[in-house]
């Protein structure tokens, strides 16, 4: 199997898990542009094709009004932003620092 119909094949998988797990429908298919260029792609099982140069080389995104593209970075960024303690008012005493860990 060439690389053109691997990536069909895949396209139609995730354009079906996509149709089975979201309730908005797919707008586009989004596909590297050289790939978009390679495979010449206008449309897919009834969804527009279009280049993006966001999606990595061999790979696809499914763009829907419920699309969370891009949300890997975000997640990233919160993780990796400084935690400043919590301070909460507490009485008389005026703000105190809450100690860090679970709590139970």
């Amino acid at each position: 199997m060439g690389l053109e119909e691997e990536m069909q094949a895949f396209v139609k998988a995730g354009l079906a898990h996509h149709d089975s797990t979201c309730p908005m429908p797919a707008k586009a298919i989004l596909l590297n542009p050289a790939n978009h260029e390679l495979f010449g792609w206008d449309e897919m099982f009834g969804v527009p094709v279009v280049p993006d140069e966001r999606v990595q080389p061999k790979r696809f995104r499914i763009h829907c009004d419920g699309s969370a593209f891009g949300i890997e970075e975000a997640l990233e960024a919160f993780q990796d932003a400084p935690v400043e303690p919590l301070v909460v008012p507490v009485g008389p005493g005026g703000p105190q620092e809450l100690p860090d860990g679970p709590f139970a």
